[in-house]
């Protein structure tokens, strides 16, 4: 095992036994802050459904359902 390795484990056996979405947002930032490729794709998607809200406008439901591939990674992050 890789230092890499036993640093992801350690980090799940502390989070492990706490609260879900807790740990699922604490892993996808992880995740996110190591592979900026993937941080680039979802600030890009974010960003541009950013742009077609008005400035006092909120999220809703049909912005939720355009975010794909932040979709794919949050289920990635949380099925590991």
């Amino acid at each position: 095992m890789t230092e890499m390795d036993i640093a992801d484990k350690i980090l799940a056996l502390l989070i492990g036994g706490h609260d879900g979405p807790s740990s699922s947002i604490t892993f996808v930032i992880k995740f996110l802050a190591e592979l900026p490729h993937i941080y680039n794709e979802v600030r890009r998607e974010q960003i541009e459904i950013l742009k077609s809200k008005g400035s006092r406008e909120f999220l809703n439901w049909e912005d939720i359902q355009k975010m794909k591939y932040s979709w794919n990674v949050a289920c990635e992050v949380t099925s590991e």
